[in-house]
């Protein structure tokens, strides 16, 4: 029964704290394993996410075993023989896993010997059952129950009850093969209860499809199918199915033993195909022998032939702790021939023994020099390799850094270059817009003080003159009040202009914070909204947001950032109320703001359905004092001042658009300035 082959170790290592939730383990590996790749943990952090990579992989047998592996390694160099024996158990129950029975019985060895010297009875008992594990795979069931026995004892004296009921569960299963039923189904039983007392699923689920395979033992098979369809079901949302191949097997029995072969030869297949699917050699050798039956049953010697030679070839690649034991037999009976005929041919060649016993000593010692020459020399490659190995990795540890700082210096040296620019450019534009503004001031407060003079004048003088000469004075005053109007309009727009100038050319004085974007973009959102609703009663405007939360925080200035995001939210709304009151009403305005990482960089875009730009436009649209409004409604610096900004933050401001259908403005800033949040 499969489930021991991996039952002892998931519940045997929940002294571990690890979470019981069986049908998680996959996911939990997935996201340790990026963890992992940053590289950035203590020795004993490392130790403990090793262990939990190593026993919530279960997709990628290999990528478990060599967590395992390192497990080992760094525990060595910290001396820490928790953990030494935690990753013993690990590499012995993935190395059985993947069929290789003889690594694992030595990893387990090791890893019950730790134990017994550190006085862990909970360890000791379950690397027993775990020897035992191996054991019963190799066929050899006396050791098998004497190590599943012996586990079973140690256990009973812990309060580890899970790690019982796993020992009660494989030596049922062992004392089902060699058909001691009454036993094997007491053992099963209460390896049930305790599972159901602690609602432990997945434990519930292999004691179903161990009383299953019983039951169908023994003929019962209604009985036995009900609690393997059960067991199937609790496993497979878990993600675990290395047992379920072995109870789709017996499910193939059942249907066989009905006189369904068509049924039993599904089931048959869909072990193999599952057992294909995840490496398992252990399933693959019963499925294709089960196969290979079915088949044959069947009439189709040609499959059955195919399947036969797939179990034979996966039955010697698994069964290998016979072999080598078979192997050292041959080898002791070699040895043993061999000083046989040396003893034979002394005693016909005694004459010759002196002479004998000197050249063997010759030989002898000339040997034993030439090879302590040749692990000296060994020796001394080694260490020139190590020594070469660490050289090689050091300098392209420093290349590496080498390289790392001159693209940081070459980012660095643009911004200054863009920063100097910007300098040069707002002293210019400063120095201008001072001189600009006093003039300005005069024209505005003359044109105002005149116009009050005009009124004073109709109030008073006026009244006096004559009414032919009134009539005459009046309208010469309203053609000056309008005159002096148009003059303080285009001073103020000028004086706009101005004001604009001096904010483009002011340099910021405010100090970057980590900010999250997605809610700085989501406030001046708003806040752009509900200010053109409060000038425009008659404004309205549909937007979305599709914000991605895992992009985190941006070291940036938040009010510089905030006025370039404030500006493309006004122009967006603008462009589509625009096209709204052309198209007399007849259109769903919709601005939409969306933030994602692409790369190496943080991109947030500002799309909107108006009337886009014209193509002839778009070259100019990010120089100063150029505006695609009508006059007097833009001042052509907030495109300009948003790119500058973006610039200085190392970043892109870039526009898409097709002209009468949308416009879409693309902010892009590097990952450098990214902190997770």
């Amino acid at each position: 029964m499969a489930y021991k082959k991996v039952f002892t170790f998931l519940f045997g290592l929940f002294w571990i704290n690890i979470s019981p939730v069986f049908s998680q383990e996959q996911k939990i590996a997935d996201s340790l394993a990026y963890i992992y790749q940053q590289k950035t943990l203590t020795d004993t952090a490392e130790l403990e996410l090793l262990l939990n990579l190593s026993f919530n992989e279960l997709r990628d047998l290999n990528k478990g075993l060599k967590y395992a592996e390192e497990l080992i390694s760094l525990a060595k160099q910290s001396e820490n023989s928790n953990y030494l024996r935690r990753g013993y158990f690990l590499k012995g129950t993935k190395e059985r896993s993947l069929g290789k029975l003889e690594e694992a019985l030595s990893a387990y060895f090791m890893s019950a010997e730790i134990a017994r010297k550190s006085k862990h009875l909970g360890a000791e008992g379950e690397s027993y059952g775990a020897i035992a594990d191996v054991y019963s795979v190799g066929n050899n069931h006396v050791n098998a129950i004497n190590y599943y026995n012996k586990a079973i004892s140690i256990l009973r004296q812990t309060k580890d009850s899970i790690s019982l009921a796993s020992s009660l569960l494989n030596a049922g299963d062992e004392l089902l093969k060699t058909k001691k039923y009454d036993i094997a189904l007491k053992h099963l039983q209460e390896a049930k209860l305790i599972f159901n007392k602690f609602n432990y699923e997945s434990g519930q689920g292999y004691s179903l499809g161990g009383l299953g395979m019983l039951y169908a033992s023994i003929g019962k098979n209604s009985l036995a199918e009900k609690n393997i369809n059960d067991a199937i079901r609790i496993l497979e949302k878990a993600q675990d199915y290395y047992p379920i191949c072995d109870y789709l097997i017996s499910m193939a029995d059942i249907y066989s033993n009905k006189g369904v072969n068509q049924i039993a030869l599904n089931y048959a297949l869909r072990s193999f195909h599952l057992a294909e699917q995840y490496g398992l050699k252990e399933q693959i050798e019963k499925a294709s022998l089960k196969l290979s039956e079915l088949y044959e049953k069947d009439g189709d010697i040609t499959e059955s032939y195919k399947y036969y030679k797939k179990h034979i070839a996966y039955r010697d690649s698994i069964h290998n702790i016979q072999t080598v034991r078979q192997m050292a037999d041959l080898r002791t009976n070699y040895e043993v021939s061999q000083k046989q005929a040396e003893v034979n041919m002394l005693n016909r060649q005694k004459q010759n023994e002196r002479y004998l016993i000197i050249a063997m000593g010759i030989i002898l010692g000339l040997t034993i020099f030439i090879i302590a020459t040749l692990l000296k020399s060994n020796q001394h490659k080694r260490k020139a390799y190590r020594i070469l190995h660490l050289q090689k990795k050091e300098t392209e540890k420093q290349k590496l850094k080498a390289e790392d700082a001159l693209a940081e210096l070459q980012v660095t040296q643009k911004q200054l270059i863009q920063a100097a620019k910007m300098a040069s450019l707002g002293e210019l534009t400063a120095g201008i817009a001072h001189e600009i503004q006093n003039p300005l001031n005069f024209v505005n407060n003359f044109a105002e003080v005149t116009v009050e003079l005009l009124g004073e004048l109709r109030e008073g003088v006026m009244n006096k003159l004559k009414a032919s000469d009134n009539a005459e004075a009046e309208e010469i005053i309203n053609n000056l009040e309008n005159n002096l109007k148009k003059i303080s309009d285009h001073g103020k727009r000028a004086d706009s202009i101005v004001k604009g100038m001096l904010q483009h050319s002011r340099s910021s004085t405010g100090k970057k914070e980590f900010t999250d974007i997605n809610a700085l973009a989501d406030e001046y959102l708003r806040l752009s909204y509900h200010g053109l609703r409060a000038k425009d009663k008659e404004f309205n405007s549909s937007f979305n947001t599709d914000f991605d939360q895992s992009i985190g925080k941006l070291d940036i200035l938040p009010q510089d950032i905030g006025r370039v995001l404030l500006n493309l939210f006004n122009n967006a709304f603008y462009s589509v109320n625009e096209k709204k009151k052309q198209l007399n009403g007849d259109f769903e305005p919709l601005v939409t703001v969306t933030t994602k990482r692409v790369g190496s960089k943080i991109e947030l875009s500002v799309k909107d359905n108006g009337s886009g730009i014209a193509q002839k436009s778009l070259e100019k649209i990010f120089q100063p004092f150029f505006t695609t409004k009508p006059t007097g409604q833009g001042t052509g610096l907030g495109l300009s001042l948003s790119y500058d900004i973006i610039k200085a933050h190392g970043g892109e401001l870039k526009v898409e658009t097709k002209e009468g259908e949308f416009a879409e403005f693309i902010i892009q800033l590097p990952i450098s300035n990214h902190k997770k949040g």
